[in-house]
């Protein structure tokens, strides 16, 4: 009788351990089964995950590009590269690279151009501003390229192949004759104080020998905005300033395209 109790209980034993077991097994079955991460783990902020496209159902919108900027650094370098070799190589056959590369670093940029494609194109930046009513065309053409009646012409173009001197009364405003983009304004060597307009027709206009300067570097003038104030003349009782107009990087007589009143 003993033996049997024994024996049951023994069997007892052995159920309840196949059961813990099972239930460890089903237990470490379900936990491998379960994802690593839930759908909600990546929090808001990481909306531009760029992960593993075949795994990442988000949209990839990265804010830079290492691989264009990359191309672009490596371009740039080639490009200066090359320039360099062509410079330092004395063979005849590459002088034509070489004036067509010191062309193009000479040649001042057309900001006045620039500027007017912008705006036929996309309009003007501050479009919300409420537009100036345009000037009549005729009026328009009759103020470009005129001087003030009291303008006299004091050293005409012959005397330097370069521009002419102008007289007018003493302290007076020295105004923009066309609108355009001032490309210099400072001391110039053999003018004094300079201001320079580059124009929409690739055109420039010289204001020198000025006793002040009203703009700065790359102001957009219009017809008669003041530029600066004319410089005392010898007489001490009227002023004088410096006009030249320079297209195609060569310097021709005012007195051909401008109007004296």
């Amino acid at each position: 009788m003993s033996n049997r109790k024994e024996e049951i209980k023994r069997r007892i034993a052995q159920r309840k351990k196949l059961n813990r077991t099972m239930a460890m097994n089903s237990n470490a079955k379900r936990q491998s089964e379960r994802p690593l991460f839930t759908p909600d783990y990546y929090p808001q902020e990481d909306k531009w995950f760029t992960g593993d496209k075949e795994n990442n159902n988000e949209t990839i919108h990265p804010l830079f590009r290492k691989e264009i900027f990359i191309f672009k650094l490596l371009a740039a370098a080639c490009l200066v590269l090359v320039v360099a070799i062509i410079f330092q190589n004395p063979s005849q056959k590459l002088d034509s690279f070489r004036v067509a590369v010191k062309q193009v670093m000479e040649k001042d940029f057309q900001f006045a151009t620039v500027s007017n494609w912008y705006e036929d194109t996309f309009g003007k930046p501050l479009a919300l501003l409420p537009e100036q009513p345009k000037e009549n065309t005729e009026e328009k053409v009759q103020k470009e390229f005129a001087m003030p009646a009291n303008a006299k012409i004091l050293e005409d173009f012959d005397s330097n192949k370069e521009g002419i001197t102008i007289q007018t009364t003493k302290d007076a405003i020295v105004d923009a004759i066309q609108e355009g983009t001032v490309t210099f304004a400072g001391e110039k060597e053999g003018y004094g104080k300079t201001v320079i307009v580059q124009h929409p027709d690739s055109s420039e206009t010289w204001y020198g020998e000025l006793s002040e300067i009203s703009v700065d570097l790359y102001d957009q003038v219009k017809i008669g905005d003041p530029l600066g104030k004319v410089s005392q003349a010898e007489d001490t009782v009227s002023g004088e300033f410096y006009f030249a107009i320079r297209k195609d990087e060569k310097f021709i007589d005012p007195v051909q395209v401008i109007t004296f009143e």
